[in-house]
């Protein structure tokens, strides 16, 4: 006879054991409160093995939620929203909960300056750069400040504000998101919960995961060639590439989260992927005043 060198656990737990809710005082059997969802703590619960768990899977998303919430906004745009509304809420991460996740990602790993845009970004790159070289000129001659003193801090600033108000562009891009896609059916939350999911894939998809696999690509050909094509990922160049991607998602969005049909999602496609650079342009200005004020 074989032995086993991992032998797993035996359930003993009193399934059928009549219990009350810690919580929310209902009358329940099994591990989990029926009404709130609340779990029966056990001993093992309260163990350092639990808690190291605990801590791992916060941090490597081991119970496979986020692999499957990844997978979903990239194969299915709009899909993972979709099951939140019709209440498939279980196997999936909450979209404010894998907004944060990318979030963190994008500034861990950060390729383009494209939500903390710097002081040279504000002044040289935006449709409303003259307004922003005016107050800064004014604020520097005012106060007899040095330029470049002026501009180490507001990138520091920016940097660490910008990571707290990202969440506004979510905010910001609802209100055309319900606009466009108006119906007595959807509810603001409806159009909210897809901005959540439409950034969560822009921070993941666009801002990390494929410029990442580009570089790599680039500076592999590169050592191969002799040849430095590091300029080939540009700003300008890596602008048009997601636009192509906003594209894509917007298209299969509207085709399974609002149920059109493809000539009407590929027009609204198209408007949103545009309202997406002016949503962007809003949050950057409001980003520079309250950065401004806050130095």
């Amino acid at each position: 006879m074989k032995r086993q060198i991992f032998k797993k656990r035996p359930d003993d737990f009193d399934y059928h054991q009549l219990r009350s809710c810690k919580n929310c005082l209902n009358s329940f059997t099994g591990r989990y409160c029926n009404a709130c969802g609340e779990k029966v703590i056990e001993l093992e619960d309260r163990s350092f093995k639990r808690l190291a768990e605990s801590v791992l899977n916060a941090f490597t998303f081991l119970d496979g939620k986020f692999l499957k919430s990844f997978k979903l906004i990239i194969l299915s745009p709009g899909k993972l929203s979709a099951n939140v509304r019709e209440g498939i809420q279980v196997p999936y991460m909450k979209l404010v909960g894998l907004f944060f996740v990318a979030n963190f990602f994008y500034f861990l790993f950060p390729v383009f300056d494209t939500f903390n845009s710097k002081l040279y970004t504000q002044f040289y790159q935006q449709g409303y750069s003259d307004i922003v070289q005016s107050v800064v000129r004014d604020y520097i001659k005012a106060n007899n400040i040095d330029f470049e003193k002026f501009t180490t801090e507001y990138n520091a600033q920016s940097g660490n504000l910008a990571k707290l108000l990202i969440i506004i562009l979510v905010g910001i891009y609802t209100i055309p998101l319900s606009i466009i896609n108006f119906s007595r059916k959807n509810l603001f939350f409806d159009h909210l919960q897809l901005s959540f999911e439409f950034h969560a894939f822009l921070l993941l998809i666009n801002s990390v995961i494929l410029p990442h696999i580009l570089l790599f690509i680039i500076r592999l050909v590169s050592m191969w060639f002799g040849v430095d094509w590091s300029s080939l990922l540009s700003d300008e160049v890596y602008s048009k590439l997601s636009l192509v991607l906003f594209f894509y998602f917007f298209v299969r969005a509207q085709r399974t989260y609002y149920k059109q049909n493809w000539l009407l999602a590929g027009v609204k496609g198209a408007i949103l992927t545009y309202l997406v650079v002016i949503s962007l342009m809003v949050y950057r200005f409001i980003l520079f005043f309250i950065t401004f004020w806050t130095m």
